[in-house]
């Protein structure tokens, strides 16, 4: 099987730092979805995986090292890391992978990559809910073959994460 991986965000808008430290939890999936499989849907009951093709890591765990690599690297909060116990936060947000899919259902020949992210952003101290929200990303692939899928995958979860980095620092202000 080709392993692919997707990068960070390196391109992350600047702006203000805030004294600030996020924790990010391993995103909560269904066990379609929690797997190193590449995932498509050919109808709305059905889901199926690529062959011969896998993610370097399950998609939760890739999901939650890139939002921390690229919070961290925008210089955006003092520190961003994995939610574990040896370590206490200020803020903490917890995901649920929704949808990571190369979805078939349309028309087109081509499929739709779609990501769905619902996020809760708490705060450690009281574990008080501080914001809920839900990030949506799609992208085309050139055309029908895995390595054109995995940059449509990429094009999309680049505008996942840009989304949710704005969406954390926007409530992490108004805590």
């Amino acid at each position: 099987a080709t392993l692919y991986t997707l990068p960070a965000l390196t391109d992350f808008p600047k702006g203000p730092r805030l004294r600030l430290q996020v924790l990010f939890d391993r995103p909560a999936a269904s066990d379609v979805l929690g797997t190193t499989r590449i995932a498509l849907r050919r109808n709305v009951l059905t889901m199926d995986y690529f062959a011969d093709a896998a993610w370097t890591d399950q998609a939760p765990a890739m999901i939650q090292s890139l939002l921390v690599e690229s919070l961290e690297r925008s210089g955006r909060v003092t520190a961003a890391s994995r939610d574990t116990l040896a370590i206490r936060g200020d803020l903490e947000v917890r995901t649920d992978l929704r949808h990571f899919e190369a979805d078939y259902r349309g028309a087109e020949a081509l499929p739709t990559v779609r990501i769905e992210l619902g996020l809760i952003l708490v705060r450690v101290e009281d574990r008080a809910i501080v914001a809920t929200g839900t990030v949506t990303a799609s992208a085309r692939p050139a055309k029908n073959d895995v390595a054109a899928i995995v940059v449509a995958f990429d094009q999309a979860l680049h505008a996942a994460m840009r989304d949710t980095l704005t969406w954390i620092l926007a409530n992490a202000r108004t805590r």
